[in-house]
């Protein structure tokens, strides 16, 4: 599929998201967390709220509550609005990986990940690997690799290179 078309998908599924879970439509970037300790979820939320973009949190034990104006919790998003999602932050326990990357979806997971062969860290200067990476399961590590992940969000030729390795994973 040509790039410019997913991209074009990905906005469109990326308002549905925002609408569908009443989030603010002012942020731009939308990110799926699938990360299943109740504890990290908690104290996460807490550093997620002050950053401008929005967050689905995604765990069978949630209500589906909005837990901030641009954090939300449910038990299950919609497969066919998945691909309106920018990134993924994951811990170690998320099954088929794969089919995020096929669906355009920046992975940011551990380095002890079962595919840490596959995903390095994006190096902006040279347009090179796939993801961002945290060095351990704690709200800290994962808040500095989505603070990394924002900031090269922000310049859109940098951002479509990291989409268009994701897919070749």
């Amino acid at each position: 599929m040509d790039l410019n078309m997913v991209l074009k998908e990905k906005k469109e599924k990326n308002i549905l998201l925002k609408k569908k879970l009443l989030l603010t439509s002012k942020n731009k970037a939308i990110w799926l967390i699938k990360i299943n300790s109740k504890t990290l979820i908690k104290e996460l939320r807490d550093a997620l709220v002050v950053l401008p973009c929005d967050f689905v949190i995604e765990v069978e034990w949630a209500n589906n509550e909005k837990l901030a104006e641009n954090v939300v919790a449910i038990s299950k998003v919609d497969n066919s609005l998945l691909i309106g999602f920018d990134f993924l932050v994951c811990d170690d326990d998320i099954d088929n990986l794969n089919s995020y990357f096929e669906l355009w979806i920046t992975p940011i997971v551990s380095n002890k990940n079962h595919l840490s062969s596959l995903l390095k860290e994006f190096i902006p200067a040279k347009n090179e690997w796939n993801s961002y990476i945290y060095s351990s399961l704690d709200k800290w590590s994962i808040f500095y690799a989505l603070v990394r992940y924002l900031e090269n969000y922000k310049f859109p030729f940098d951002n479509k290179n990291l989409v268009k390795n994701v897919v070749n994973i």
